[in-house]
């Protein structure tokens, strides 16, 4: 029964599947079912602070056990830190469409999140220092995909795309 709530969206088990009967409810509580999030504000149809509050009770519910997170289109600073504060255990995060650029979040982030190994970032701005405090505070991590938007001055966009290869970034900062 757990293998077929998980494939649910985030959405549809804490709002449907655990109104169902008492033992769906059992099995929506259990933190196993919150390993791995998913929430796309664009497909749920939902707005920005309501697809952070899902996001916020599907950490809480999954009780320090969360290992796979992925947030598109609603992620800003103060949801970076709740997650970051209460998801020890977190190896992959997924991030599309960050709303602030205050580095110091990023970079309180990744030393609470040292398990983390291969963090994708999409229209998410990273300065140098960011990669360092990256390289030196998350020992697994391998590679740092970042994506951003490139704004030209005809008002066109395109994007940049880089993946770090943490190893080295990680050498450069033990260096210095």
């Amino acid at each position: 029964m757990l293998n077929i709530l998980q494939r649910l969206g985030v959405f549809d088990r804490l709002e449907n599947a655990q109104k169902v009967c008492t033992a769906w409810r059992q099995i929506c509580k259990d933190p196993a079912m919150w390993r791995l999030v998913y929430i796309d504000r664009y497909s749920s149809g939902k707005d920005r602070l309501r697809c952070k509050d899902m996001c916020k009770h599907a950490v809480n519910r999954s009780r320090g056990q969360l290992l796979d997170l992925t947030i598109i289109g609603f992620c800003d600073n103060n949801l970076l830190q709740y997650v970051a504060d209460r998801t020890s255990q977190l190896r992959r995060l997924e991030i599309v469409q960050y709303y602030h650029d205050e580095s110091e979040v990023w970079r309180e982030a990744f030393r609470t999140l040292p398990l983390l190994e291969k963090p994708s970032l999409v229209e998410t701005k990273l300065v140098k220092e960011d990669i360092e405090a990256a390289a030196r505070r998350c020992p697994l991590l391998k590679t740092l995909k970042l994506n951003q938007k490139i704004f030209k001055w005809d008002g066109s966009c395109e994007y940049e795309s880089m993946v770090v290869n943490v190893l080295n970034e990680r050498a450069l900062a033990i260096g210095s």
